[in-house]
């Protein structure tokens, strides 16, 4: 499929980087806002902000509890922000290892808490500009945190297919997609490529999720398009903005509203919600109906 991008729509206003996005059963949606708090914008664009979580939260999903899981990459916390505003702290440290970079949380049925910590060192942008093999995975699971999966080039967005086998995490700079075989008591093994070694010359990867027809959403900040790998693991691009008219560096995705088949897309320099309709319903989130 393709979208032109005058077929995109916004909602919202007022949003300072909107890194990562959930869509809510309610209609609503949470977006990261980089001053610290997440905004909730309603379907008819009315926006407000709420926590104080300090730093710059980036990646966020939902928990089975309703709170909005927070990896603040701006202060290393992993956090759980409830409705009412007030938050926790999860994760701040794994076997001794401190998380300096928390990127991405993705909640699965089980209730496990799975984190990206997307390099050890605690300048992002020197870990942009000279890469290295220093991220990691961290799995959360009954208060204990443990690290799954090491040496990853910029570890990024974070998916596990439907069935919960395959834990997929976008490798940024090497422009690669990483599968890893999950076992039952939660470590990872048979770590593989899924789709091409390198995904295109702009082609690093920010952001994953599923559809229900087995394709592989993923956001492409530098590239300013949006694509998926199918189930045949081959790159498809739906959308480019090339001038930048609506995407602003998209940097993550996610499905909602009537039957899970409209994508709405975090970035990292806009304002707003971009959205538009997809043929396919969005898999199904541990906090979704």
């Amino acid at each position: 499929m393709k979208v032109d991008i005058s077929e995109v729509q916004t909602l919202g206003q007022g949003i300072v980087r909107p890194e990562g996005v959930m869509a809510l059963d309610d209609g609503s949606l949470y977006t990261a806002d980089g001053r610290g708090q997440i905004a909730q914008v309603q379907r008819d664009g009315r926006t407000a902000f709420f926590g104080d979580l300090g730093g710059t939260p980036n990646g966020i999903c939902l928990d089975g509890q309703g709170r909005c899981i927070v990896a603040n990459i701006g202060n290393g916390q992993v956090q759980a922000l409830h409705p009412q505003g007030h938050h926790e702290v999860l994760l701040t440290e794994a076997e001794g290892m401190k998380i300096t970079t928390p990127n991405f949380p993705f909640v699965d049925s089980k209730g496990r808490l799975w984190v990206s910590n997307s390099t050890a060192r605690q300048d992002v942008n020197e870990a942009l500009q000279q890469p290295s093999a220093d991220g990691s995975i961290i799995l959360l699971e009954k208060g204990k945190a443990r690290i799954v999966a090491e040496r990853i080039y910029f570890a990024n967005g974070l998916a596990l297919d439907p069935e919960e086998t395959h834990l997929y995490v976008a490798e940024t700079m090497l422009r690669r997609i990483l599968r890893f075989k999950i076992h039952p008591d939660g470590s990872l093994s048979h770590g593989e490529l899924y789709g091409p070694s390198t995904l295109a010359p702009l082609g690093f990867p920010d952001g994953i999720a599923f559809d229900e027809a087995g394709n592989l959403w993923i956001t492409f900040p530098a590239w300013n398009a949006v694509g998926y790998l199918t189930p045949r693991r081959e790159l498809q691009i739906v959308l480019e903005d090339p001038g930048r008219k609506v995407l602003q560096r998209p940097s993550n995705i996610c499905f909602g509203w009537e039957e899970r088949k409209t994508a709405f897309i975090g970035s990292l320099e806009g304002t707003n919600i971009p959205w538009f309709r997809v043929p396919h319903p969005g898999a199904r989130l541990i906090h979704q109906r």
